[in-house]
């Protein structure tokens, strides 16, 4: 068996480079051949995994991403632009949220990975999130958890630039921190204007608070936005909450975080599809998979699409 390793040191504060220590210590003792390739900037990983999906691999050889939620992004990215799409790879959650490692039930320890590729494992079949920018590219893009616009959006902007979540890493509640910047923007963020359609539904919000297209139940580090949603149901599900009242709202996110029953509020609402197209007219922030989006108006064709885990 041969490792190869893409890395990305820096997510989860820096316990990816403590995963990546621990898989290199226990390769080394148990005589496994390894590479590896460490990421310096966002975006490198794109090219790194591309570039290994484009040379061609003996069926010994095994591809492991250690990083957060935006590493897997990248790689899963890479993997898809390459001359070999359906390439597996397998993934260790070093992140902040771990947002699919939970939704698809994987392991966080090195050692248990290693010993499930020594026994050759059948890749899985696992769903992600494909998106096209309507009238602007044909470039495909790829998610693993969720597209988000709006508040969830605004939420992961300051989160991400805070010194609080950089605390809370530390102290490893990085939970709190996007929990807090949920009561920031729940009076700070706007709302907007959007258009929502699959094949059997088109459905139009003047007072969009939260437009998220998911791949699984989770946001934020846990946070079960829409518990019906899987990795394996062959569909993506667009959510969207309306922002009536402060009051109401407030009411919504504590039953969210509660015991979610926020599903069955009339300020909720989603569409689960296999294509599902958003429009928006003001510029909001987003976010693919945490990583930022500037403020734009949103016309976008989402698909879903699949890709090999080996877990």
């Amino acid at each position: 068996m041969k490792i190869h390793l893409l890395v990305n040191e820096s997510a989860g504060n820096g316990h990816a480079k403590k995963i990546f220590d621990q898989t290199v210590l226990l390769l080394i003792d148990q005589d496994i051949a390894f590479s590896f390739e460490k990421s310096n900037y966002a975006g490198e990983l794109i090219t790194l995994a591309e570039a290994y999906g484009n040379l061609t691999h003996s069926d010994n050889e095994y591809l492991i991403v250690i990083g957060g939620d935006g590493s897997l992004n990248e790689v899963l990215n890479g993997i898809k632009r390459s001359s070999q799409p359906n390439l597996p790879f397998a993934y260790l959650p070093a992140g902040t949220g771990n947002d699919f490692g939970r939704a698809a039930n994987l392991t966080n320890q090195p050692k248990t990975l290693l010993k499930q590729l020594k026994k050759r494992p059948t890749p899985t079949l696992m769903d992600c999130g494909a998106f096209k920018i309507i009238n602007r590219s044909q470039q495909t893009y790829y998610f693993a958890n969720n597209l988000g616009i709006g508040f969830d959006a605004y939420v992961n902007h300051y989160s991400n630039h805070s010194n609080l979540k950089k605390l809370l890493n530390t102290l490893k509640q990085g939970k709190l921190s996007y929990i807090s910047y949920i009561l920031k923007a729940v009076s700070k963020q706007d709302t907007f204007q959007v258009d929502v359609q699959s094949k059997s539904h088109k459905l139009h919000f003047n007072d969009a608070f939260l437009v998220t297209t998911t791949n699984h139940p989770y946001l934020g580090g846990g946070i079960p936005l829409l518990p019906s949603a899987s990795v394996t149901n062959h569909q993506i599900a667009t959510v969207i909450v309306e922002k009536r009242s402060i009051p109401k709202l407030i009411k919504l996110f504590i039953n969210l975080l509660k015991d979610g029953s926020h599903i069955k509020d009339p300020q909720f609402h989603y569409l689960e599809a296999k294509k599902i197209t958003i429009r928006t007219y003001q510029p909001e922030f987003g976010q693919v998979d945490g990583e930022e989006i500037h403020p734009r108006a949103f016309e976008l064709e989402l698909t879903v699409n699949h890709f090999n885990l080996l877990k």
